[in-house]
């Protein structure tokens, strides 16, 4: 079965699937006197972001208030009791669970089983959004290229001509045909060689191992590469309406396709295309540069793009370890995660989505990781009741005062980010519930609305 792939698609499925730069301290430093009323005045009232990441970025964090009172042992000791009875009906009978809520100087102010370490879902994106800032800063671009031997000489290109990929998760078929029209606006009329793809700047199994066989054929599901394209699906329809399967040979799909854009532009190729890396001095004839990764990441949080995950992971990877695979890409984020001193009881991390069940993030970990990164993430958080995934919430008190990123697959619901409290000013929240037999989402709400009100 393929599902719409959309926005409400996404928010439809979770229900049942789930260094350039060490720092980012010069985004913090962007904050500045003069933009602040700016920001008082249209945080909250950015729209939704779409699965296109040309929509106008989110709001940059607040900075944290200094001025909001320390929490006293009986006000703890309070929440601690409005928070149990909101989460009792989905904690009764449930398999395990995971909950924190830490103030902005990282101390606990609710903890239940935080320190267990269970499935989290898209949370967990979580993860590779702010190592991948970290490790690349906000600002960073995947390049896609064309490239040659030397430049066409009265219309011909000698050789081949390379489509060297970087991992960029955005790029379209429609980039690639605008970079075929630049290059038929030049002159070029016949390739003499091949349109061979590179695809080296990636490595590893194209779909991840741990992930479970009902995904095998869903487009949430889509294979990784170097030269991702369109999501690595193939659109097609069903019933007239349009439906995304995962490519099976994404780089031998790309070249095919490729090729035939090419001769669809009227640019003629002497050989069948293929795969290979490009030699070393080729020409850019053409160079594609994406959004910058923070529109990125707020569109792969917003509506939890599986794919962006896993792309940004390997990209990562290469980054900090020189690999560009999974290994990789989860060594980078438990290096980064030990640097910022987050606590990180019985982790395990084997993709970059949360797609697989095998992951196990503790509470603590997601919370304490939100208050060390929150310039950098908060404003690339949906609002709930609002925004992306998290739309539809039903939230009461807290609506209009939490950005945060939901997770679901099959008996596994959670939710982290950001909460507004009326007196103690914006705080972190964990939330993992797995294997509740009640419906964790309505819990979950009802303990932020309660949370919002301290």
């Amino acid at each position: 079965m393929s599902y719409v792939k959309t926005s409400v698609g996404y928010r439809r499925r979770s229900k049942r699937s789930r260094v350039h730069k060490r720092r980012v301290f010069a985004f913090v430093l962007i904050v500045t006197l003069a933009t602040l009323a700016a920001w008082l005045w249209n945080d909250g009232r950015g729209g939704a972001l779409g699965h296109g990441v040309a929509a106008t970025s989110p709001t940059t964090s607040l900075p944290k208030s200094t001025q909001a009172p320390r929490w006293t042992d009986s006000q703890r000791l309070a929440l601690g009791a409005a928070l149990q009875g909101a989460f009792a009906p989905a904690l009764n009978g449930a398999e395990s669970w995971s909950l924190a809520v830490v103030d902005p100087g990282g101390q606990t102010i609710y903890d239940d089983r935080a320190g267990d370490a269970v499935a989290p879902a898209s949370v967990q994106k979580l993860i590779v959004a702010a190592s991948a800032l970290d490790a690349l800063g906000p600002n960073y671009r995947y390049h896609t290229i064309f490239a040659a031997a030397e430049p066409a000489g009265d219309g011909v290109l000698e050789g081949n001509l390379w489509l060297a990929g970087s991992g960029d998760p955005s790029l379209q078929s429609s980039d690639l045909r605008n970079g075929i029209a630049v290059l038929s606006r030049s002159g070029l009329r016949r390739i003499d060689g091949s349109v061979v793809v590179d695809a080296t700047a990636i490595s590893g199994p194209a779909y991840n191992p741990h992930w479970g066989p009902d995904d095998a054929g869903q487009d949430y599901a889509a294979p990784t590469s170097a030269i991702s394209l369109d999501g690595d699906t193939v659109e097609s329809a069903d019933d007239g309406q349009p439906v995304w399967t995962p490519m099976q040979d994404v780089e031998r799909y790309v070249a095919d396709q490729t090729e035939r854009m090419f001769r669809a532009r009227g640019i003629l190729v002497s050989t069948s295309p293929g795969l290979g890396a490009a030699p070393l001095g080729t020409v850019v004839l053409w160079n594609h540069k994406s959004a910058p990764l923070r529109d990125l990441e707020a569109h792969m949080l917003y509506v939890s793009d599986n794919h962006y995950a896993e792309q940004l992971l390997r990209t990562v990877g290469e980054e900090v370890t020189g690999e560009s695979n999974d290994d990789g890409g989860v060594d980078a984020e438990r290096l980064f995660l030990a640097r910022l001193g987050v606590p990180s009881p019985h982790l395990t991390l084997v993709d970059g989505s949360g797609l697989s069940r095998n992951n196990r993030v503790a509470a603590i970990t997601v919370a304490r990781l939100l208050v060390a990164e929150e310039p950098s993430l908060y404003g690339l958080l949906p609002r709930g009741g609002r925004d992306g995934t998290i739309a539809d919430y039903d939230f009461t008190t807290a609506l209009g005062r939490v950005r945060a990123k939901s997770g679901h697959l099959s008996n596994v619901s959670s939710l982290a980010g950001y909460a507004s409290t009326l007196h103690h000013g914006r705080v972190a929240f964990a939330f993992l519930i797995d294997g509740s037999p009640a419906d964790p989402d309505a819990s979950i709400v009802r303990a932020v609305d309660r949370l919002v009100e301290y």
